[in-house]
């Protein structure tokens, strides 16, 4: 009897214990709002009005875009992170450059994804659809890790375009310069070779990241630890079709990454399709690799899932795309959520209202840049809902001054712990 009671005491202590754990956990990712200011701009410095910049506030409900003078110039490329609350911006970077809150390169924090497209760039914005991700250190105060991957041409054949490569980490430390921050490393490599964009999502503890990449015109994926002590190799996995397998086949990598829930990764390629496989967030391991073929060549090409993770929206210049990962690959269909409708920024030809880049909001809504300088985001309202009843709306948020085609990547940094025991 009284052994019966002590196992009982015995099990409701670990319950006790792990139930604390998982509520202060949640507790803590529930302040992790780093990504609620948004930076934009385009040809920032010249002294027009429209063309000053300005930031997204998602602190209030509907958002609030309003204009803020910068003399940094940021197109396309828009990296930002901002404090815990959500109500400071620590740095950014336009892809050259980090920038402290003052507008200044902040120390140690010049020449970041160093080559060829960085020479031919500066001093203009370093143009690249993947501005990056950033995340606090995990088990060090202040400190913060800043993924980025540069640009550079295939040198091999068949030589072509510009490619993704050589996959970053920038460690920067927040209470130097009285705040201001320093750039403890920069440019440190990750993987040093042509790849998909990557993606981050934390542990099932959630006491650090994983990293995951593939491999380009490969089905080959790699996924790094991102602990206290840096960044490690974790794991090497072949999976799914290679549809690459002919060495004159291009891989054209597009934006992709996790899903919300942190159960499914991403691939996109927008030559040829998307790559959806199962990922497990406590032994960091990829499975069930999938296919959905997509015909697609143009450049201007963007991947988001719905808060729900069921969906994926992917997207031309010219068309807005919903997949549903529920449906297996063999005869699933595309549901085309919209074409273009022709807009035109001041009516004034080629600066059109298309569909560039996206990302998911802390609002729960995605927003999409146009393809030129434009005063307008792409909105899908309820991304969570099939078809039609996602609620589109073409250059459906207004903002205040110019943005060529600019909007920041984050990972959820709100995802609850699971028990991985």
């Amino acid at each position: 009897m009284a052994n019966g009671k002590l196992k009982k005491l015995c099990s409701k202590g670990k319950f006790l214990a792990f139930s604390l754990w998982f509520v202060g956990c949640s507790f803590l990712g529930a302040a992790q709002n780093h990504d609620y200011i948004w930076y934009y701009g385009w040809s920032n410095g010249n002294g027009h009005p429209d063309f000053a910049g300005g930031v997204i506030d998602f602190n209030t409900n509907p958002p609030q875009a309003r204009p803020q003078r910068r003399p940094v110039n940021i197109e396309i490329y828009g990296h930002i992170m901002s404090d815990s609350l959500g109500l400071a911006v620590l740095y950014y970077s336009n892809g050259l450059h980090i920038y402290n809150q003052q507008d200044q390169v902040m120390e140690n924090g010049d020449t970041i994804n160093p080559g060829f497209w960085w020479e031919i760039s500066n001093p203009e914005p370093y143009v690249h659809r993947a501005s990056g991700f950033s995340i606090p250190f995990p088990g060090r105060a202040d400190e913060y890790l800043y993924f980025h991957q540069r640009f550079d041409s295939l040198r091999a054949l068949p030589i072509c375009c510009w490619f993704p490569r050589d996959i970053y980490y920038t460690h920067i430390d927040m209470s130097a310069n009285e705040g201001l921050g320093r750039v403890v490393s920069k440019n440190n490599a990750v993987y040093a070779d042509y790849s998909s964009s990557f993606g981050l999502v934390k542990t099932g503890d959630n006491q650090g990241w994983w990293l995951v990449l593939g491999a380009i015109r490969s089905n080959v994926f790699y996924t790094y630890a991102v602990d206290s002590l840096g960044v490690s190799l974790h794991r090497v996995d072949t999976l799914g079709l290679n549809i690459y397998e002919s060495n004159f086949l291009l891989d054209k990598p597009s934006l992709g990454g996790f899903s919300p829930d942190g159960t499914k990764f991403a691939k996109y390629d927008y030559w040829h399709g998307i790559t959806v496989l199962d990922f497990d967030r406590c032994e960091g391991r990829l499975s069930n690799a999938r296919f959905y073929p997509v015909d697609s060549t143009n450049t201007f090409t963007s991947l988001a899932f719905s808060p729900n993770s069921r969906f994926i929206y992917y997207n031309t210049s010219g068309q807005l795309m919903q997949l549903d990962t529920w449906a297996a690959p063999e005869g699933y269909a595309i549901d085309t959520i919209a074409n273009w409708d022709g807009y035109y920024e001041l009516n004034m030809p080629p600066f059109s209202d298309g569909f560039a880049f996206s990302q998911l909001a802390p609002d729960g809504k995605i927003y999409i840049s146009a393809t030129a300088s434009s005063r307008h985001l792409h909105v899908i309202e309820r991304p969570d809902l099939p078809g039609q009843a996602c609620g589109f709306r073409q250059h459906g948020f207004p903002l205040p001054t110019s943005n060529g085609g600019t909007v920041p990547h984050f990972p959820n940094y709100r995802l609850a712990p699971i028990n991985c025991y």
